[in-house]
């Protein structure tokens, strides 16, 4: 069936957060742990909210002080790297052409995202959003994405939620939608998602890909 209602994840999938992101867990790690990480075991925490992250590779450390930290980094050197993934302003264009409702599940914190939308001049584009004050529960749990479909007053049948991680492909599949990762971000691990039985419908590889569903 068609899909009408397009929910998107924002990091890493409308927008490239991902040198922001790894840049800011490397001055994490190094001041709290004394040493960086492998860059693909934080690609890893990719969709994982902060204070869990925090909770599980930072145990020692007190999980406001280093979030506080982890988010000053972030705002005051690493803000310029992020970008629009190429197609996404094209894509979104198309979809509003075509009829489509589009909605917003992101697990980023209401500031940061609406900082971002306007910076980026994507505000205009979304009609519906959940962030992470929005929800008592985070994805894979399904909570974002029905909210969103709620207010979208979305019909699971022609809903997608296109996302990047295994986090985004829970949270569709809990909900009873179709889900597309974004293989214009990085590295889909297929096995992972094999393993822990939440394999997307759709691997995208360009933005435009999503169009041939609408």
């Amino acid at each position: 069936m068609k899909k009408k209602y397009i929910i998107f994840d924002f990091d890493g999938t409308l927008v490239n957060t991902n040198d922001l992101i790894v840049e800011s867990w490397q001055a994490t790690f190094e001041r709290y742990l004394g040493h960086r990480l492998d860059e693909d075991e934080i690609i890893a925490t990719f969709g994982e909210i902060l204070v869990e992250t925090i909770a599980r590779l930072i145990p020692d450390e007190d999980v406001i002080e280093v979030r506080n930290f982890y988010s000053v980094y972030q705002d005051e050197y690493c803000s310029s790297k992020v970008r629009v993934f190429d197609g996404v302003r094209e894509l979104l264009d198309e979809l509003r052409t075509q009829g489509c409702r589009i909605g917003m599940a992101t697990s980023r914190t209401g500031e940061t995202y609406r900082k971002y939308m306007e910076e980026l001049g994507l505000a205009d584009c979304i009609d519906e959003t959940v962030v992470l004050e929005d929800v008592s529960a985070h994805k894979p749990d399904p909570e974002s994405a029905l909210r969103v479909m709620e207010k979208l007053g979305a019909v699971p049948a022609e809903t997608i939620f296109i996302g990047d991680t295994k986090y985004d492909a829970g949270c569709a599949k809990a909900a009873g939608i179709d889900c597309g990762l974004a293989g214009w971000s990085h590295k889909i691990d297929n096995e992972q998602l094999e393993r822990e039985g939440c394999m997307p419908q759709y691997i995208f590889d360009r933005p435009e890909d999503i169009l041939e569903l609408v």
